[in-house]
């Protein structure tokens, strides 16, 4: 199908060729082979050496070379800029809270920008944007008192931390151990999203009701402020909730439902803010965002910013930074290159091959400043990153399968787009006076809707939602079609226990809730040795479907959408933010591993690259 640019319609076009020869193998550094697992795991230095030959050395010059569309990459550094600035602010106010302000709106701001300008020009893929995610907020925030266990300041103890994590960064990407992501499956990817989605809704509601001291007969403070800031949250989610599906309206036209689509939290978070100041709303007592206005360039804490990290510390608490140190790690191995799977996926056509091992090799460059600065680390964003390579993208619209669908024909494979975006973090940091008048309800607000966002794309909520349907009206998927629904029910109760616990450990096990990450990495052996065990490996196929073509997954989400009263088109040809989670990276993961499907440009009209 092409786009009609009068009647922005869709007309028919020769399908796709799906005969067409690999662009590549995703697989860098490794034989391509078993279904593009590579033979052997443990390879010193040939997964990095292999990335440096093939992608950096090679490609380095062109990465920096005239695009074919200015437009374009000045749009993808916007929409990248906002997509990330307004989570950063939310979890360094998570952050704030939990360390007491030694890591608040600066240092987050401070760190995206910093580590993304390095790992845009040292990285072999420039497309994958770094920054900080909740996993890795909600880590700091419960190791925070971690230090005083070892009797160690906190910043030689954070110094150390950062500098242990970097060195388990370089030992994974030297000795090949990286190749061990294409073991990580959707069972794990979907217990780790539903556990981050139930971690950003508890806090939220948290952090809008506990000022509020309901049922405390001893709080005796003005209670106004905080029921402010209650419904500045809950209008800031409704709003960003009603934005989020705008493409499916029928009002405006095309282009405007896709910005208002796509920039929904920075609208929202003007208009909100904006609103707080009208008289009545702008009680005393309501609660911004904590950073200096103007921001003098200094800690949001009274320490210089090069860490002493022999200060205070015995020689127990630096090793005792270890184990924090290996769980951030464990945060960053699944984060870092799910989200850098996704951002290469085969569906974006990229022509320029991956490189794995290097990246995640830079991922530890880094850290390094963020241990000497003070700064929390960070690392490949979802579904920033894989947002980002779409914004970079020109497409057009093609029948597939029998359905309307959109393919990618280009995307701006450069490095100017993640520099210029970090590069606009330090702007960022001299529009302080602005941020400060944010309101601490908007961003939990949003935060709110970042959590419901990410359960509604979550398929363990899916199946959920599937068991209390009436069972003739849930849609005919092939779970639903070839798997007893009973062992449907048990393998999301199997997941769903999983989620519950690494949740209860980080929520609520107070000094060990820093320990979550083990938990997580420990679902690739509960899933290779116990759930094989328990559950036939014929029901696995579609129950865990790491080896689900391209044709299957979209098959299914049309299949699921039929069982709304009406479909717009937009739902299968527009994803979103939840098309970026659970549901899209079984596929990335399954056609990473298999090879990329080029599409002949001839094939129907191309999409205009500037839109989002």
């Amino acid at each position: 199908m092409a786009v009609d640019e009068e009647n922005n319609e869709m007309q028919p076009v020769a399908s796709a060729d799906e005969d067409a020869e690999p662009v590549g193998s995703s697989s860098s550094g490794s034989d391509a082979s078993n279904n593009g697992r590579p033979d052997r795991f443990f390879q010193l230095f040939t997964g990095v050496r292999t990335d440096l030959s093939t992608r950096f050395f090679p490609y380095y010059a062109s990465d920096w070379g005239k695009p074919r569309s200015f437009f374009t990459v000045i749009n993808a550094i916007v929409f990248a800029f906002v997509v990330q600035l307004i989570p950063a602010l939310i979890f360094a106010e998570l952050m704030d809270a939990q360390t007491f302000g030694n890591l608040a709106a600066a240092e987050t701001l401070l760190s995206a920008g910093i580590i993304g300008v390095i790992y845009a020009i040292i990285s072999g893929q420039p497309l994958t944007l770094l920054g900080i995610t909740g996993p890795v907020a909600i880590l700091l925030g419960t190791s925070y008192n971690l230090a005083s266990q070892f009797e160690s300041d906190y910043w030689s103890f954070f110094w150390w931390l950062c500098i242990w994590t970097a060195l388990l960064h370089f030992i994974t990407a030297i000795t090949g151990i990286v190749n061990f992501v294409w073991y990580i499956s959707p069972f794990t990817t979907q217990i780790f999203e539903f556990f981050i989605a139930s971690s950003f809704i508890y806090e939220s509601i948290k952090d809008l009701v506990k000022p509020l001291h309901l049922g405390d007969p001893s709080y005796t403070e003005d209670r106004a402020p905080h029921f402010a800031s209650l419904v500045i949250g809950m209008l800031a989610f409704s709003m960003c909730w009603r934005l989020h599906f705008a493409e499916t309206w029928t009002v405006f036209s095309r282009q405007i439902r896709t910005f208002l689509s796509s920039y929904n939290m920075a609208i929202v978070v003007i208009i909100v803010t904006a609103l707080s100041f009208l008289p009545g709303v702008n009680l005393d007592g309501i609660k911004r965002v904590n950073i200096r206005a103007p921001w003098n360039w200094q800690p949001s804490v009274d320490r210089p910013w090069v860490i002493d990290p022999m200060k205070d510390i015995p020689t127990k608490g630096i090793f005792g930074a270890l184990f924090p140190a290996f769980m951030l790690y464990l945060l960053f191995f699944i984060d870092h290159n799910i989200s850098s799977i996704l951002t290469q996926a085969p569906k974006y056509n990229l022509k320029k091959p991956a490189a794995f091992h290097w990246d995640f090799f830079c991922l530890g460059v880094t850290i390094i400043p963020c241990g000497v600065l003070g700064l929390p680390p960070g690392s490949g964003l979802i579904p920033q990153a894989p947002l980002h390579t779409r914004a970079l993208a020109t497409r057009k619209f093609v029948e597939k399968y029998g359905v309307k669908t959109e393919v990618t024909t280009h995307v701006e494979e450069q490095r100017w787009s993640a520099l210029g975006q970090a590069c606009l973090m330090f702007v960022a940091l001299c529009l302080t006076v602005a941020i400060s008048w944010i309101p601490k309800g908007a961003l939990f607000g949003v935060f709110l809707y970042l959590g419901v966002g990410a359960m509604h794309g979550n398929e363990i909520w899916h199946h959920i939602v599937l068991s209390v349907t009436y069972a003739k009206k849930r849609p005919p998927i092939p779970i639903v079609e070839k798997v007893r629904w009973r062992t449907v029910q048990a393998y999301t109760f199997v997941q769903f226990c999983c989620a519950a616990a690494i949740f209860g450990v980080a929520q609520f096990a107070g000094g060990l809730g820093w320990i979550f990450p083990a938990l997580v990495g420990a679902l690739v052996p509960v899933r290779s040795f116990f759930v094989s065990r328990f559950f036939d490996e014929d029901d696995l196929v579609y129950l865990d479907p790491i080896s689900q073509t391209e044709e299957e997954t979209h098959d299914e989400k049309v299949k699921y959408l039929e069982r709304r009263p009406s479909v717009d088109e937009a739902d299968i040809a527009e994803p979103g933010f939840s098309d970026f989670h659970a549901e899209g990276i079984k596929h990335d993961i399954a056609a990473s591993m298999d090879q990329n499907i080029s599409y002949d440009a001839e094939d129907a009209v191309e999409v205009s690259a500037g839109r989002l």
